[in-house]
């Protein structure tokens, strides 16, 4: 409970953190700037968004309000899209026109691995947007069924109320001074 807990807590600086990581994580390894940074400018943007919507169709649920807690299912899948972030900002190879083709992971490990950077950039960009749809998916299937649990308990909450009401006749003799008659004239 801990761990689905402490998802709950970093859900909303994650998504603002890591795609920080992945505009800048290569520069806090000396890797250069190239062309790839421009097509940064523009997809940064959208990785927060899908991270942003992501935490807030989990956070919308009242289970994860209430708890404080993700599900199992919301802490795995929040666990892979941070991890394929985090990948993307160490294993994305950039080139431009001065610098040498190089990733955060090319600047530690030396220039003969950038085949296996490029390789890993391609697996956790493809598992950060699996991750991050696989989070709205169950998301919003989660809190279809919250609600459809909910609706089933008020529903079921009437049901005892209208089988204990009973309908009676409206009578003149149960309380004759109150009663008002109108007699119809012929």
């Amino acid at each position: 409970m801990w761990l689905r807990r402490a998802f709950f807590s970093a859900l909303w600086v994650a998504s603002i953190v890591l795609p920080l990581w992945v505009f800048l994580g290569r520069a806090f390894f000396g890797a250069p700037l190239g062309y790839q940074f421009l097509a940064q400018i523009v997809l940064v943007p959208l990785l927060f968004v899908g991270q942003a919507a992501a935490g807030g169709i989990v956070f919308l649920r009242s289970s994860v309000r209430r708890s404080r807690a993700v599900s199992g299912l919301d802490a795995v899948l929040l666990a892979l899209a941070w991890v394929g972030q985090l990948g993307i900002g160490f294993f994305l190879v950039d080139s431009g026109a001065r610098a040498s083709t190089a990733s955060a992971f090319t600047a530690l490990a030396g220039s003969s691995s950038l085949a296996v950077s490029t390789a890993l950039s391609a697996a956790s960009i493809v598992l950060t947007v699996a991750a991050v749809g696989g989070l709205i998916v169950a998301g919003v299937w989660q809190a279809v069924q919250e609600a459809r649990a909910g609706v089933q308990r008020a529903l079921a909450g009437l049901d005892p109320a209208r089988r204990s009401a009973t309908f009676r006749e409206p009578s003149f003799a149960s309380d004759p001074e109150r009663t008002i008659r109108i007699t119809p004239r012929a």
